[in-house]
């Protein structure tokens, strides 16, 4: 199963690992510093900490000679972090220990990128069907409830999906009082709402299988990043936005994937240096960057 989505050559491999590793390591650097201004359930001597390990960590991983290392020194510091702040751990701080557990298995040289190449795509693949596969199971995407809920709630999904909605629904699913017993109901009779809230679920499952399939590969890597950024943008969650739509340029045509990174990278640097500011550290809040 690994070589369906593994048939890159070793060089080629070791060099998408390399990229990958740059960018999820400074990811992690980065998302830490963000903690420090958001009131993440940490010490913030111990968050200053971290991030300064992780920052060193992430600078390693541009000396070739050591880029091997870097992600093994950044596993401990991740670790920490999440039996700190577990149970109330963000889940897409699973997607990135994951990915730097598998960033740290090549060894000097770039031994055994491709396994590795491999598994990280796997991974993309499996977090994006299983989203999918959840929505279908618990059934609240087929008639739109879900996302009529949180319209509702007026949620920062509201204004992704209001737009499809007549403003007299609207008014009627901000009207209910949504965690008390009874709010309600949650059906709107909107076709281009249910056709948008089924389209979620049904992408989230098809992309997966062409993005392991070698001819739609490219294409597939196009369209999911562009689904994940148009739908965690319009809900602001930039963050899952950006290490995720990071990890699917390991699906990407090669010169495509390397301008990818080096724009993750420079995204990077403007969170960071957003950190330093009291309205850099307000936006980065409004747009869940963490």
């Amino acid at each position: 199963m690994l070589a369906w989505a593994g048939d890159d050559a070793p060089d080629a491999a070791a060099l998408r690992v390399r990229w990958l590793r740059r960018v999820v390591l400074a990811w992690s650097a980065v998302r830490t510093a963000v903690w420090i201004g958001v009131d993440a359930p940490l010490a913030p001597g111990w968050l200053a900490l971290s991030a300064v390990w992780l920052a060193l960590a992430a600078a390693l991983a541009f000396v070739p000679a050591r880029e091997h290392l870097a992600a093994r020194i950044a596993l401990p510091a991740l670790a920490i972090q999440l039996a700190l702040t577990f149970p109330l751990t963000p889940n897409h701080f699973y997607l990135e220990g994951y990915a730097a557990v598998l960033l740290a298995l090549p060894g000097p040289g770039g031994r055994d990128a491709p396994l590795a190449l491999a598994a990280l795509r796997w991974l993309v693949a499996i977090v994006l069907f299983h989203t999918g596969l959840q929505k279908l199971l618990y059934g609240h995407y087929l008639h739109g409830d879900f996302l009529a809920f949180m319209v509702g709630r007026g949620d920062r999904f509201a204004a992704l999906f209001e737009w499809v909605l007549p403003d007299a629904e609207v008014a009627r699913l901000t009207g209910y009082q949504p965690l008390q017993e009874g709010a309600g109901p949650y059906r709107v009779a909107s076709p281009p709402f249910v056709a948008l809230s089924n389209a979620v679920w049904i992408a989230e499952l098809a992309l997966p299988v062409a993005l392991l399939r070698r001819r739609t590969r490219g294409a597939a890597a196009a369209l999911a990043i562009a689904f994940v950024l148009a739908l965690q943008l319009g809900a602001r969650e930039l963050g899952f936005a950006l290490l995720f739509s990071s990890l699917a340029l390991a699906f990407a045509p090669p010169a495509w994937a390397r301008r990818g990174h080096l724009v993750a990278l420079a995204l990077l640097a403007v969170v960071a240096l957003a950190t330093t500011s009291e309205l850099g550290r307000s936006l980065l809040s409004s747009w869940h960057v963490w």
